[in-house]
């Protein structure tokens, strides 16, 4: 069964504020971009097996999160949804670990 996945305003806020629409300045991803590839690749996954994901918190089904691999774009994501009572998907947070660019340095193999 596929569900509908939706964005909550505070999700759409905290990922616009990560990735600002037409990018930035210093070099930021944009929304755009940030859409197009992990974006709907995590409601993809969301909308075709929502239970397989991971749970936020042990035996609370109804909140789950995805992680996404660090790219060239993006550094290590994670999107958190909830399970709404009519079947409904909510995307609810989105968190990039800023730290993660400094973290790997130089590291090729990062």
């Amino acid at each position: 069964m596929r569900r509908q996945v939706r964005r909550s305003a505070a999700f759409e806020a905290q990922a616009r504020q990560l990735f600002p629409p037409g990018g930035s300045a210093t070099g930021r991803t944009s929304f755009e971009i940030f859409e197009q590839g992990a974006l709907r690749g995590a409601e993809t996954a969301f909308a075709l097996d929502f239970e397989a994901q991971r749970q936020h918190i042990e035996a609370v089904g109804s909140i789950r999160y995805l992680m996404i691999a660090p790219t060239p774009l993006f550094g290590p994501l994670v999107i958190s949804a909830c399970l709404l009572t009519d079947g409904v998907v909510e995307l609810v947070g989105v968190i990039e670990d800023d730290g993660y660019w400094d973290l790997i340095g130089n590291d090729p193999t990062g």
